[in-house]
């Protein structure tokens, strides 16, 4: 097993759901949803179940509920990996003083799946 080489960890979003959009200068285009399948502080990686052509560098835009306190989270991302169009890993650019990423962050982390068993 290799040892993470990661400054932030990782946690499971198992069953996580997002809404991905580009977001443009003054435009924001819905894309797909997606399903988070994990997060840390700066960023986060996501699987779409048909393939999406997006460049590396490009914005993105994620729109997720959290099922248990409901409580809406937008954050702003840019690509920087991605595997067969269908998996996307996602590096935050937010830079707000209340980070959205860090409340995904707990919430999942309380959590073993979003998905009713």
């Amino acid at each position: 097993m290799t040892e993470e080489r990661r400054e932030n960890p990782r946690t499971e979003a198992k069953g996580l759901q997002a809404k991905i959009m580009v977001t443009e200068p003054n435009r924001s285009v819905f894309i797909a949803n997606a399903n988070i399948l994990n997060i840390s502080k700066s960023g986060i990686k996501l699987r779409v179940q048909k393939p999406l052509i997006i460049e590396l560098g490009t914005n993105i835009q994620l729109e997720v509920i959290l099922p248990e306190s409901g409580f809406p989270v937008i954050v702003n991302t840019i690509v920087v990996h991605e595997k067969l169009d269908t998996e996307f890993g996602l590096q935050s650019i937010d830079l707000r003083t209340e980070d959205p990423i860090e409340k995904l962050i707990n919430e999942c982390g309380n959590r073993t799946s979003w998905v009713d068993e």
